[in-house]
Order: C-alpha cells, then structure tokens, then sequence
C-alpha cells in the first residue's frame, strides 16, 4: 500500500504538470488546506479531470490494475471531495483501501 507521502507526491506532480494551463496556477504553500476545486479555486472542471486521470495513470503503474477516483457526482462542486489539496489526498487514500481494484 502506497503512504501518504507518496500520494501526495504523484498528486503534487500531476497539479504541477496543469499549472502551465491557469490562469492562477495552485498555490501549494497553504499545504492541505490549498483550494483546488471551488467557486474561489483556480481548477476548472477539464483541469480536475486532467489531474484525476494523470494521478490515476500513475496509480495504474504502480499497482498495475486500475483505480476509478471520480465519478460524474464527485465532480460537483458542491461537497466535492476535490476542494482542496487535503481533502483530495483523503479522497484518494478512501479509495485505494476502500475500493476493489479491478
């Protein structure tokens, strides 16, 4: 089972690799309280779903067997599980002990 540490570094790269495309890329200073996908967030919906796949891809490496992390309800911005850098973390951690890989 992967640590948190190594989730938080494979999603910390994934966010870097979108910042080129804000318009005010993620200010990871604020560590897990860092917003992410809210009305005040700089992620829009095609660059969450951008991340989620990037940090799927990764997860499918190093498991080898895929892992769904969203699906079209935990997009919604209201009570989503993608607003800010600790609860996505969480989020994650949830689905890769919760979850059967399938």
């Amino acid at each position: 089972m992967m640590t948190s540490e190594e989730i938080k570094s494979i999603l910390v790269a994934a966010i870097k690799d979108q910042d080129q495309f804000l318009d005010r890329p993620v200010d990871l200073s604020e560590g897990d309280r860092a917003l992410l996908y809210t009305d005040d967030g700089p992620l829009d919906s095609l660059s969450l779903v951008t991340i989620i796949a990037d940090v799927e891809k990764k997860l499918l490496e190093v498991y080898g067997k895929k892992v769904q992390l969203a699906n079209e309800r935990d997009l919604s911005t209201q009570d989503s599980p993608f607003r800010t850098f600790g609860q996505m973390i969480s989020f994650i951690n949830i689905r890769l002990t919760d979850t059967v890989l399938v």
